[in-house]
């Protein structure tokens, strides 16, 4: 049977630094991740969920997402979500 990730329940706040609101929602992933709060395969929140449960723009959320996806920090498959990527940690 396969291994089912956990959907990881994100909690932050995100402070107003002046970079766009994409890269301080990916940077907190990042720090969440090296801190450990986070691991490889976990599976994030879907970005409307996430967009709701931080009152910003699902939009902004999808961003942040494509931005982790690029630095090699997730993965996104389609009807599977995104999760952490291997090497990430």
């Amino acid at each position: 049977m396969p291994r089912v990730a956990p959907v990881v329940h994100l909690t932050f706040e995100l402070p107003d630094t002046g970079a766009p609101l994409r890269q301080r929602l990916a940077e907190a992933v990042v720090d969440r991740i090296r801190c450990g709060h986070i691991r490889v395969g976990d599976l994030l929140p879907s970005t409307r969920t996430l967009a709701a449960e931080l009152g910003v723009s699902r939009g902004c959320v999808v961003e942040a997402y494509d931005e982790l996806c690029a630095s090699g920090f997730a993965v996104a498959r389609a009807g599977s979500g995104t999760r952490i990527a291997a090497g990430a940690d």
